[in-house]
This record gives structure tokens, sequence and C-alpha cells, in this order.
């Protein structure tokens, strides 16, 4: 490691956080510091640098707010991919596209994949009737080897026969329903709200219990109306932010790609 410890000006006007925060910006910038590159922990820079380990841990929580930095529990902070991987809320996208427009290596593991009988929530979005078969497609997503979001698809089983066997891992799933089936899909509705990851999802995203995600549900539509998928995910909040234009004076058309609705 290179990262070269600043003498912080304690009789300057700019915050000892601030200095340090620019610090190490500007050692990712040279090069100094590399993706995925660990970096010296709160106690190491606190005795190095003779500040408190409250000052330092403010300067990296903002670089980690940023997604220039990120925390694997256990193991430390380490160097991100800068900027945060964006999901633009105007236009309807899969994963693996949005993820490699944007320079990033997109993977994705299948945790699970079988057919199961809609609940009422499922049913409800789906138009269909409880207990109609659907395909429950369980992935991991990846960006650049790690894990930063899981995904659970719902999708009709008589709209889409075969669908559980093809390899989801190599295969876009939105490529597979476009290209093998035909659905043209439109349109997407899609909520998204702040959660703390439970249980369940905690370890599936190498996160530490509680920690925060954004929790987001899918409807897509084809051409026709019909919605062809519902999708319940959960992304970690210090890997993605979330991108919309606004217009003053503009209202939503009937066929807008997503919608946010605060809960």
């Amino acid at each position: 490691m290179r990262l070269v410890l600043p003498t912080v000006d304690r009789e300057s006007a700019e915050p000892l956080y601030l200095q340090i925060r620019r610090a190490i910006l500007q050692s990712i910038h040279a090069g100094d510091l590399t993706p995925h590159q660990r970096v010296p922990s709160e106690r190491e820079l606190s005795e190095a640098m003779g500040i408190s380990r409250m000052t330092v841990r403010q300067a990296l929580q903002t670089l980690i707010n940023d997604g220039y930095l990120y925390t694997v529990p256990g193991k430390g902070t380490f160097v991100g991919r800068d900027p945060k991987i964006e999901q633009n809320l105007q236009r309807l996208s899969g994963f693996t596209e949005e993820v490699r427009a944007q320079g990033f290596r997109a993977g994705s593991r299948l945790l699970d994949i079988a057919v199961v009988p809609a609940e009422a929530y499922q049913a409800r979005h789906l138009k269909v009737t409880e207990g109609t078969p659907l395909f429950r497609i369980s992935r991991q997503r990846l960006v650049d080897s790690v894990p930063v979001a899981v995904e659970h698809a719902y999708l009709i089983t008589s709209k889409f026969p075969g669908l559980d066997q093809v390899d989801l891992e190599k295969h876009s799933l939105y490529a597979v329903l476009q290209g093998q089936y035909g659905a043209q899909l439109v349109r997407a509705e899609q909520w998204i709200e702040a959660r703390e990851a439970n249980a369940q999802v905690a370890p599936l995203l190498d996160i530490a219990p509680d920690a925060p995600v954004l929790a987001m549900e899918r409807v897509t539509y084809t051409h026709s109306g019909q919605p062809v998928e519902f999708v319940v995910s959960f992304y970690r909040a210090d890997r993605f932010r979330l991108k919309v234009e606004l217009r003053v004076g503009s209202i939503p058309h009937e066929g807008a790609v997503s919608k946010i609705y605060r809960p």
C-alpha cells in the first residue's frame, strides 16, 4: 500500500475529517490505491496521524457513502469502484445491461429455481389467481465478482415453458424472455424503499445484519399491458444509487418506465 498519510493542519479552516478524506481521494485518483485494495483501519489511521478515531471514522464514512470505499465485515475497508453503480429509473433494462454499460463486470449466481404456487401478494401483481404455478428464480447478483444484490423473480410458468432449463448464470433473463419467448417488454412499475438487511439477505450480500439495503419491487409489462414478471430485490446501499431526471412542470405519462413511491 502506498497511501501517503497527510500531515493535517490543525489551524486550517478545513475540518480534519475533510483533510483526511481529501488525502485518501488523492491516493485513489492517483492510482496509489487500487480497486478492492484494503485501506488502513480506523485504529491504524488514528494512531499514525494522532487524530481521534471518531474523526477518522467520519472521514471514512463519507467515502463509503459516496462509493469510493466499501466494507467487508471482519475483513476491513476496501477501495471501491468510482462512482457508485447507478440505476437509471427512466429506462427499463436488466441488471446485466445496466452494469456492463457502466464499465463493470456483471455476474449472476443462481441460488434456486423452483415452481411455487402464487401467494396473494404475487398473484395480485401478476393478475392471476392464488395458487397459479409460478417460476421463482432466486439469484445473487455480482459486480466484479462481489455480491451486490439478491433478486427473486416470479414468472407465470404457462407463459414461459422450459424457462427452468435455461442457464441464467450465463444469459440475461430479459434477453431470454424477448429472444426466446418473444415477450416485448415495454414498461415497468417499480417501488423502492430503504430497509435493513435481515438474517436471510445479509449473508448473501456479505454485509452485516441490519446494514442498509435498497428494497425494490418491480412489475414488468408487455406491449399488450400484461404483467409478465414480478421481482423482489435487495441491493447493497453502499454500492448503488438511483438516478432520475426531473423536469419542471412535467407530468409522468401512463407508460412511464418506472414510478417511485414513498412508503
